[in-house]
């Protein structure tokens, strides 16, 4: 449960608890101003009534003065009263003893909650010495319970109307104050992928400043870190490419002339032993020849490892097209495609010499160990990247290949020039290696 969600639950309990005890209070002190007016309404419409009694003496028509009578103080408010025979049987004025003389608009369940003791006095009518029924007053608390309903449903629409108000500004509130936790977590996300001039804003929220302050002398001093480490591993790998380039260079320059100088002389000596018939010398010279052929295989071997010699002399889109001639001609059972965009010329040569090193491995792995029957090669130059990409049908990289020294040495390649690269498989469904190398970056 997230922390807006648990201080918006704790804010609505203790809201809907406010209210509930303030409900409580209203309809406590409702029943106890129900109770008094109806209390001091009885005591006024009694006095009424008992002075109005001894006008019954002289009335010729008794039952037309009590129905006067009755009339005068039915209607007030908290109040209804009739007579009634001897025996209890209403026969002017009310004819239910009901509860309510009206009954309040209200549910049930609050009038029988708000309901008070009934109040109500009794006084038995004579005249000379016949006794005629009762006149009964009683307190009527159906105006006084709608008065408390009125005031209960405008103490709901007022809880609702507040506590909706309320909990909209703690959200707005909850969101403004936690947003800089939410870009610092976007941050560290960013950092996470290598994007370290990832920055958050130190003005947003106080409390939070020390750390939103700290972060940001993280990500700087990182940025710097990862800068100078690409710096040095650019350097390193241009030193390296220098040298062996230098070290190609001698070995073709000299020890290839060396080699073939041997060769040469070998077969002078060959034809003069063969002119004397010195079978010896012939089978020494034999033996001579092999191992020079091994050693000049081993050169070539090395020249190609050290720098591929094509790249000096075609260029690189020609040198990618002749390294995937030669992969058609030795694995034809694969289909093999290619496409190039864009001069390639004026690339640096460090950066050349990756890119020739990022396919060659690439097709490397699809020959040794995807099983594919289809690669296709993508290089492309635009005015701010060189973008790569190798795809296969293979059977994909599993978990441990993922980390094998040929991928590093990819990886360690492409972000010495601060580029990126990426593994797109599925296990069974292929694989797409992409690089991508900035040519504006330091």
């Amino acid at each position: 449960m997230s922390l807006k969600l648990r201080l918006l639950i704790i804010v609505t309990i203790i809201l809907l608890i406010n209210f509930a005890a303030a409900g409580y209070f209203m309809v406590q002190n409702g029943r106890k101003a129900v109770a008094a007016e109806m209390e001091s309404s009885t005591q006024l419409a009694r006095g009424l009534l008992i002075n109005a009694l001894p006008t019954l003496r002289f009335s010729n028509d008794l039952s037309e003065r009590l129905t006067l009578i009755v009339d005068s103080v039915r209607h007030t408010r908290h109040i209804r009263a009739w007579f009634e025979d001897m025996n209890g049987r209403p026969l002017i004025g009310q004819e239910e003893r009901a509860g309510f003389f009206n009954k309040p608009d209200a549910p049930d369940w609050f009038i029988r909650l708000m309901e008070p003791e009934a109040v109500a006095f009794r006084r038995l009518i004579t005249k000379g010495s016949q006794s005629y029924g009762y006149l009964v007053v009683e307190a009527d608390p159906s105006d006084g319970v709608n008065d408390v309903w009125i005031d209960v449903q405008m103490l709901f629409w007022l809880a609702i109307f507040f506590l909706n108000l309320i909990l909209i500004m703690i959200y707005m509130a909850l969101r403004q104050g936690l947003r800089p936790l939410d870009e610092l977590s976007e941050a560290l996300g960013d950092l996470e992928k290598g994007n370290f001039s990832a920055r958050v804003d130190t003005t947003a929220v106080k409390e939070l400043n020390p750390i939103q302050i700290r972060f940001n002398h993280m990500a700087s001093v990182l940025e710097k870190t990862m800068a100078e480490n690409h710096a040095l591993a650019g350097n390193m790998l241009s030193l390296q490419e220098s040298e062996r380039r230098d070290l190609a260079r001698e070995l073709h320059d000299e020890l290839a002339p060396c080699l073939f100088g041997i060769r040469v002389d070998l077969a002078e000596i060959d034809r003069i032993a063969a002119e004397h018939n010195l079978t010896e010398i012939n089978e020494k010279v034999s033996s001579v020849k092999t191992i020079t052929a091994h050693i000049q295989s081993l050169v070539r071997k090395m020249l190609s490892r050290l720098r591929p010699m094509t790249l000096d002399d075609l260029g690189l889109a020609e040198a990618l097209r002749d390294m995937l001639h030669n992969w058609r001609d030795r694995q034809p059972e694969i289909d093999w495609e290619w496409d190039f965009h864009g001069d390639f010329s004026d690339l640096p040569d460090t950066l050349q010499v990756t890119i020739y090193r990022v396919v060659q491995e690439c097709t490397t792995n699809c020959v040794r160990h995807a099983g594919a029957s289809h690669v296709k090669v993508e290089v492309k130059r635009d005015s701010e990247n060189v973008k790569v990409a190798v795809t296969d049908d293979g059977k994909g990289l599993g978990s441990k290949l993922v980390h094998g020294f040929g991928l590093i040495g990819m990886r360690e390649r492409v972000t010495a020039l601060g580029g990126r690269i990426a593994f797109d498989t599925e296990e069974g469904q292929g694989l797409q290696v992409r690089v991508l190398i900035p040519l504006k970056g330091d």
